[in-house]
């Protein structure tokens, strides 16, 4: 029997309303970005970002939203019961089941997604396995990580995702948000563990990183700086020159250069 699968990233713009319907398919949904209220059975289900819905099939439901929202969708049928049985540890046979990532494992999540996306738009060896292996990996993954409730951000995860987000503009005000404190708070409790504001901390990140691209690649400085998040190349050069008090392509052709002189010489 061969799997049916639907798969997607869908965004919808404000006051976006899907009518109730049911289908054959299990289905996990995550919300990416905004927010969502989904309805079943007279119940509504608010979906902020990182919130993952499980759907079993047959179950009268609908979307609604009042902002944008962008959902990663998996719709999938006529899987093996091994991975039905996988499905229904997580989510409840009657009724969708809601849960939530951490802005960390959401990544890790999205990662997993995007990457999926780009293997099944293109031609299969084994399909159904391939398939197989990608479906049980997300459902894994959502067990390993997901929690039934919200979970509130703590200072050192936030901490990790400012380092991992240093190609990104930093919003002080979501974080705040997702530790459950006030941007005052937040800003002065953050301030207190890691010495520097979180504005400051993900530009000495990202300064580390530009140091060590400079360093350990021929990459063009364009390119440097597109891959930390910068716009054009005077902005990054003119970003640089303040931090480090000389431009990238000098600095890069004196660390290079004292790399050059400390390797060890050729024997004959």
């Amino acid at each position: 029997m061969t799997i049916h699968v639907s798969t997607a990233i869908a965004s919808h713009a404000n006051r976006w309303s899907m009518e109730t319907h049911h289908h054959l398919d299990y289905e996990v949904s995550i919300v990416l970005e905004g927010s969502a209220v989904m309805e079943c059975l007279s119940s509504e289900y608010v979906m902020e970002k990182g919130a993952v819905v499980l759907i079993p099939p047959n179950v009268p439901h609908r979307f609604w939203t009042e902002d944008s929202v962008r959902f990663g969708v998996l719709q999938v049928s006529s899987i093996p019961q091994e991975l039905v049985q996988r499905f229904y540890q997580l989510a409840d046979p009657e009724r969708p089941r809601l849960i939530y990532l951490s802005p960390l494992n959401r990544e890790v999540y999205e990662s997993l997604f995007r990457n999926w996306l780009k293997i099944i738009s293109g031609p299969l060896e084994e399909r159904d396995a391939v398939i197989s292996t990608w479906i049980d990996l997300f459902l894994l993954t959502l067990m390993q990580h997901s929690r039934s409730e919200p979970q509130r951000m703590s200072i050192s995860s936030a901490a990790n995702y400012i380092r991992n987000q240093f190609n990104q503009e930093v919003r002080v005000t979501e974080l705040a948000r997702m530790s459950g404190l006030s941007v005052s708070a937040f800003r002065k409790e953050f301030t207190r563990v890691y010495h520097v504001s979180p504005k400051q901390y993900q530009q000495l990140h990202r300064l580390s990183e530009a140091k060590w691209l400079l360093r350990t690649s021929d990459e063009p400085i364009l390119r440097i700086a597109e891959q930390l998040g910068f716009s054009g190349i005077h902005l990054f050069s003119a970003w640089f020159q303040q931090m480090e008090g000389t431009s990238p392509s000098k600095w890069r052709k004196e660390q290079q250069g004292e790399k050059r002189m400390g390797e060890p010489s050729e024997r004959f």
